[in-house]
Formats: C-alpha cells, sequence, structure tokens
C-alpha cells in the first residue's frame, strides 16, 4: 500500500483503469472524443491554479526562466523526438501524432514533482508559463512546418491553440486573483479525475485497433519515448553537472527538457485530424508515467543518503 501511495499517481491509476475500460468496451469512443476537449480545457485550467497569485504582474525575473523553458521544451525536447521520428515512422498518421507530442507545451504533472524535488518555484514556474505562452506561437509554426504536405485546417489549429491554452491561462488566473480557486477547490481533485478519464478512455478506446494490429510501429514509438525522457534526462544532466549548475536548476531543466504534455496532444489529434494519429500520445504518456516513478525513486533515494 505505501509503495502505490508513494510511487503510483492518481493520474496513472486513472490512466490504466481508463485504458482498459477503452480497451474492453470501445462503444464510446465517439462520445469520449466529443468530450475530450471541454475535459482538458477543464484539465489544464485546474493544473494552472497553482501558480500563484500576482505570478505574470512583475514579468522581469520570469524572463530568463522563460526563455530556458522554451530552450529546453521546444528546441531540445522536441528536436529529440522529431529527428529520430523520421527514420523510424513511416505511417502519414503516426507522423502527424509525433510533431503533435513535439509541439505542445511541457506537462503540467512536472509541478509536483519539483515540489517533491524542493525545487525553487520561480525557476520552473517561470519556464512552465514561458513554454505555455511560447506554444501560442511555437506550436502553430511547429505544426505548419513539419506538417506543410498533409492538409491542415488552419483556422481549427488556431482555434484549438486558444482554447487549449489561452483560455486556461486567462480562466486560472482570474479565478486565482477573484479567489475563486479557493470556492472550487474542495472539487478539482474529483473534476479533475472524471476530465482524466475522459480523455484517457477517449485516447485508449481510439487506438485499440493498433494495439492489437500494429505493435511494432507501437515499439518504435515506445523507444522514442524512452530516448527523449530517460536518455536525453541522463544527457542533460551530465551537462548541467559538467558546466557546474546548481542541482535545482538541474532538475528544473530536466523536468521541462523530458516532459511534454502528451494528454493535450492526443486530444489534439482526435479534434483536429484523426484517430490514427493519436496512438504516439498513449504510448508517451505511459512511458511518462513510468519515468515519473523512476523519478519518485530517485527523489526517495537522495533522501535517504540525506538522512543518513
Amino acid at each position: 500500500m505505501t509503495f502505490i501511495k508513494h510511487y503510483l499517481s492518481r493520474a496513472f491509476l486513472l490512466f490504466l483503469l481508463a485504458g482498459l475500460a477503452g480497451i474492453i468496451l470501445p462503444q464510446g469512443a465517439q462520445i469520449g472524443t466529443t468530450l475530450a476537449l471541454p475535459a482538458l480545457t477543464v484539465i489544464l485550467t485546474i493544473a494552472l491554479l497553482r501558480m500563484p497569485r500576482g505570478f505574470f504582474r512583475n514579468p522581469g525575473p520570469l524572463v530568463i526562466p522563460a526563455i530556458w523553458g522554451n530552450i529546453m521544451n521546444y528546441f531540445i525536447l522536441a528536436n529529440f523526438i522529431i529527428w529520430p521520428s523520421l527514420f523510424l515512422i513511416r505511417d502519414e498518421n503516426l507522423w502527424v501524432g509525433i510533431v503533435l507530442i513535439a509541439a505542445v507545451p511541457p506537462a503540467l504533472s512536472i509541478m509536483p514533482l519539483a515540489k517533491l524535488f524542493r525545487v525553487q518555484s520561480k525557476d520552473l514556474f517561470g519556464g512552465l508559463s514561458g513554454a505555455y505562452v511560447g506554444a501560442i506561437l511555437i506550436t502553430p509554426l511547429i505544426g505548419i512546418g513539419f506538417l506543410k504536405y498533409i492538409p491542415l485546417n488552419y483556422s481549427g489549429i488556431i482555434l484549438l491553440v486558444l482554447e487549449l491554452i489561452v483560455l486556461p491561462l486567462a480562466l486560472s488566473r482570474v479565478a486565482v486573483d477573484k479567489d475563486w480557486d479557493k470556492i472550487f477547490a474542495p472539487y478539482t481533485e474529483i473534476i479533475n479525475d472524471w476530465c482524466l478519464f475522459i480523455v484517457f478512455y477517449a485516447l485508449a478506446a481510439n487506438c485499440r485497433y493498433l494495439i492489437f494490429h500494429r505493435p511494432l510501429d507501437l515499439v518504435f514509438i515506445a523507444a522514442i519515448a524512452v530516448a527523449s525522457t530517460f536518455l536525453l534526462g541522463y544527457v542533460i544532466e551530465k551537462i548541467c553537472v559538467f558546466y557546474r549548475i546548481p542541482q535545482e536548476k538541474i532538475i528544473s531543466l530536466i523536468l521541462l527538457g523530458t516532459m511534454k504534455n502528451h494528454v493535450l496532444a492526443g486530444g489534439i489529434a482526435l479534434a483536429v485530424f484523426s484517430k490514427q494519429a493519436a496512438p504516439p500520445a498513449i504510448v508517451f504518456i505511459f512511458v511518462m508515467f513510468i519515468y515519473e516513478i523512476w523519478l519518485k525513486h530517485r527523489i526517495k533515494m537522495i533522501n535517504n543518503i540525506n538522512s543518513d
């Protein structure tokens, strides 16, 4: 029980439950797809409520962390995902899914992980918020740049960026400034859980065919996902240690440079493209949860060493 409580997050347990439901009972795939976008908007808004009041009112100290957030998430991690995929992914729909993963901002789950690592909130929140603001411009540009030979609904993509990035940022800031977040606080966990279940179920139900009939494609995607988390995280750490960067900043850079919002990528794939573009997201989500477990294990080992 202690292992489950420490290592397995609520989101991971919901992912396993919703994934099993989607594979066994895929009949609700269409309903799940319809509800996925509103659910994602709610998830993102709730997560962004963790950023303190007045966070953007004095942007000066946030500029450098914001720049680093964009460098780690889009320049380093996005390229690390895209370039190996050019050689390993041949299916056009799966390629679309990979590009979407490269284009989305960082995972919001890095905030609770940063708390466990005792990372300075200003550096991490600055990098995270900077990457989300940067996504307003960078996400469409990555999509256009790498999907230029695929017919795209550009107005739909722009509206989607507004709904899934601009709207949650705006709603969360208004809620915090007006103290509305305190009203919703007792209900945020249950609301977030249901919304996550909807998105995970929609992804699993729509990816069911590929899981059973094209496992080799999933192996290649999983290899890219593992390399872009475990391997890239190791490389970032070694480079930072070589340049004697403080430990807290190293952890922030690793989190921002290895964890993408794959749930967001999966929702965009279902809403704008097709269910055939969603499998990369569900594979990356699974690998990211394993990566989170490994990070928590590292935290526990570090704490045990420090206590001795």
